[in-house]
């Protein structure tokens, strides 16, 4: 087994262990953003992929890592709940990427399986991530934070670089980011209603209907093609609120080195 799989897999369990600590002492403090179930829940699965990650460092014949990264003073430095859980959502999506990046390699079949559950539970907790940072009304992430309707940008791209599109999607995948979409939809609704732009609502009824046409448990090719039109009605839908404003259009790709995950998720945030 290379060596670059070994690293991988090292610097994925320093970081699971950074995750055990902090949903351990958010699970103490005065603000933890979480209930302590979720809380529970974090701990666990970031327990769980620690045993499964050393086996597999083993399995690879390298030495598992002692260390702990440093996420955990990180999010425990910022002031509010709603960025605490916009921080732990962006490192359960770096989580992700980094899995999928593992899952193109020449694997052992038990190290595979072990990383594809592993990708599951933190796709899991990361929309339960997003669904408490918008009940928090979490700002939005350092790279659409101060731009207008930054959190109708950024929930957008969550989307549009989303699971669902990466050549590990699941049936679960297309299941979340049908229920994302149609969320994301009804976001888009509110603020259109209160700006009265008609080149927006008529965006907006045709990713509606694009919507309409997949099927709530979704799968397969037919799934991607409606979720995929849906999106960009749905993004025409907001550069034509933006233009309503004057505004500059939203431009996906300006955002890409964001979602691809190339750093670990605590640096230059502060």
């Amino acid at each position: 087994m290379s060596q670059e799989i070994i690293d991988r897999l090292n610097e994925l369990l320093e970081c699971e262990r950074a995750g055990v600590e902090t949903a351990m002492e958010l699970g103490s403090s005065d603000a933890p953003g979480f209930s302590h179930g979720e809380l529970q829940k974090f701990a666990e699965d970031e327990g769980w992929a620690c045993g499964g990650l050393r086996k597999a460092i083993l399995r690879c014949g390298g030495p598992p890592s002692e260390r702990t990264g440093p996420f955990t003073g990180k999010v425990l430095a910022l002031a509010s709940e709603g960025e605490r859980v916009s921080l732990l959502a962006r490192g359960q999506a770096w989580v992700v990427k980094r899995i999928e990046t593992l899952l193109r390699k020449d694997l052992d079949p038990e190290t595979r399986a072990f990383l594809v559950e592993m990708r599951e539970q933190h796709l899991e907790n990361l929309e339960a991530c997003h669904r408490r940072a918008v009940e928090l009304e979490a700002p939005p992430g350092p790279p659409y934070r101060d731009l207008p309707f930054a959190h109708l940008r950024e929930a957008h791209d969550r989307l549009y670089y989303g699971a669902w599109r990466s050549l590990a999607a699941t049936t679960l995948d297309f299941r979340r980011a049908y229920r994302q979409t149609g969320r994301y939809l009804d976001a888009l609704a509110r603020e259109i209603d209160r700006s009265r732009a008609t080149a927006a609502e008529r965006a907006l009824g045709k990713a509606r209907e694009a919507f309409a046409r997949i099927d709530p448990d979704p799968e397969g090719s037919e799934t991607t093609l409606h979720l995929d039109t849906a999106l960009a009605y749905a993004h025409s839908a907001l550069n034509a609120l933006l233009s309503q404003y004057r505004m500059p259009i939203h431009d996906p790709g300006a955002f890409g080195d964001f979602y691809d995950a190339t750093e670990v998720p605590f640096h230059d945030l502060m």
